[in-house]
């Protein structure tokens, strides 16, 4: 018997809400095609061309190989997925909402709010479809929405305006804010909700790498928001901030299986814990927050939310159950943080004042065949100086913030090797420091 699954594709799905058409791809399980009673959970998953082929940077998500393997292990069962691709340049107009504390109007691209219609779209038009075409599990315990960056944005407030027909969330890498490169302005984009739903499973996370884009105090905000409306700290509300993860499909992917386990499967048993989180804090200066992680048998990984902490030397510092560190004196001491029989410790150091910015002055250095005129970014733009013919510009930084990035051009070519593979540099901001760097190619 045949046991694969398949991905099928539902060309120019046409939307009355919207007046335009985009394909939709769905993720049957293996048993579909031979266990014609039963019916399937769904979940629905935002900028769908990406979620099972590769991105224009060359990664997927790989939903589908991560379904099957969950599936193939016993760790989740078996569900249904939609991808719901973007429309382009519709996109950020389509996954932003106009409702109280959206300032889309200070967003860094111009915005005409379509998410109303966005939702309607996938409420109204979508998803009575895919349940007529499709044995589906209808209600919203057996309905998950997910999406990442401006994607994590709009599940957020899809989400929680309407439990009623979903009633599992990931938000992934979330774009809450918009901070300015340069300035460091921060604009908040998302609505505040002020009552607890029907909700039943919440999974919230972002990458230690995303820089400014994505922040952890950020998300973390708007988690501890969501544990003041009354959802379960570590059991309905699942947080994760993930060491060195970037912005990207890729290291979305790699913890893709973490969400999905939430939703639909068991997590197993614990099996180890770590500590992670700034080793030096400041009598003044930045806030620190420890990021214990829960790691399971099963691979599932999340952040404790709520811990219980021991300090070796409550002289110099003391450690609130979230995570944050109060610092008291100068000195060092041991931090203890304990889950059941398990149990993770690291030093942490108080100095006397940390800044809260670092100054990053960046020179890039282009091949001769550079065209001129043409603007350069990191992920910030650069200023041509044509005396010397290199790229600089001279930025603050928020201290501890980690940034992958690669040095382009407007025309999207990035910067290669001399075999033509990308370029990724990574910078973390623990001090004042110029980085010059030498483009070598072009792609």
């Amino acid at each position: 018997m045949d046991s694969k699954s398949s991905i099928l594709r539902i060309e120019n799905f046409y939307s009355t809400h919207l007046d335009n058409r985009r394909d939709i791809f769905v993720y049957l399980p293996p048993s579909y095609r031979y266990e014609k009673s039963k019916h399937y959970p769904v979940l629905y998953m935002h900028d769908g061309q990406n979620i099972f082929h590769p991105a224009f940077n060359g990664y997927s998500w790989q939903v589908n190989e991560t379904v099957d393997r969950l599936i193939q292990n016993h760790t989740m069962e078996e569900i249904i997925v939609v991808g719901i691709p973007n429309m382009g340049a519709e996109r950020a107009d389509e996954f932003t909402h106009e409702m109280e504390g959206i300032l889309h109007q200070s967003d860094k691209v111009q915005i005409k709010p379509k998410g109303q219609l966005y939702e309607a779209f996938i409420i109204d038009e979508l998803k009575p479809y895919v349940d007529s075409v499709f044995r589906t599990l209808t209600d919203p315990d057996h309905t998950a929405l997910m999406g990442s960056s401006r994607g994590g944005q709009v599940t957020y407030h899809i989400g929680f305006r309407r439990p009623d027909i979903f009633g599992k969330l990931a938000i992934i890498s979330p774009y809450f804010y918009c901070v300015d490169p340069m300035t460091l302005e921060e604009t908040p984009v998302y609505h505040a909700f002020n009552m607890k739903q029907s909700t039943s499973r919440i999974w919230i996370d972002l990458g230690g790498s995303e820089g400014t884009l994505v922040m952890e105090k950020h998300v973390r905000e708007v988690a501890e928001k969501l544990l003041d409306l009354g959802y379960g700290a570590d059991k309905e509300l699942i947080y994760f901030n993930a060491p060195g993860a970037v912005h990207s499909e890729k290291d979305w992917a790699l913890r893709l299986s973490s969400p999905l386990i939430h939703f639909f499967g068991e997590k197993g048993k614990e099996r180890s814990l770590s500590l992670h989180g700034s080793e030096e804090v400041g009598l003044t200066g930045p806030k620190c927050r420890l990021n214990p992680i829960l790691d399971f048998q099963t691979g599932f990984q999340m952040s404790l939310l709520r811990a219980t902490y021991e300090v070796e030397d409550h002289r110099i510092l003391n450690v609130l159950n979230d995570g944050t560190v109060v610092p008291l004196e100068e000195g060092e001491t041991s931090v203890t943080v304990k889950y059941r029989d398990l149990e993770a410790a690291k030093s942490i150091r108080v100095v006397h004042a940390q800044k809260e910015h670092v100054t990053l002055e960046m020179v890039v250095h282009v091949p001769a065949n550079t065209p001129e005129n043409i603007k350069i970014y990191a992920w910030f733009p650069f200023i041509h100086n044509r005396g010397n013919d290199t790229y600089y510009n001279q930025l603050q930084v928020p201290l501890h913030a980690q940034f992958v990035y690669q040095i382009s051009r407007e025309d999207r070519s990035v910067e290669v090797d001399h075999t033509g593979k990308p370029v990724q540099r990574k910078y973390k901001a623990l001090s004042d420091s110029k980085v010059e760097i030498t483009v070598e190619h072009w792609s």
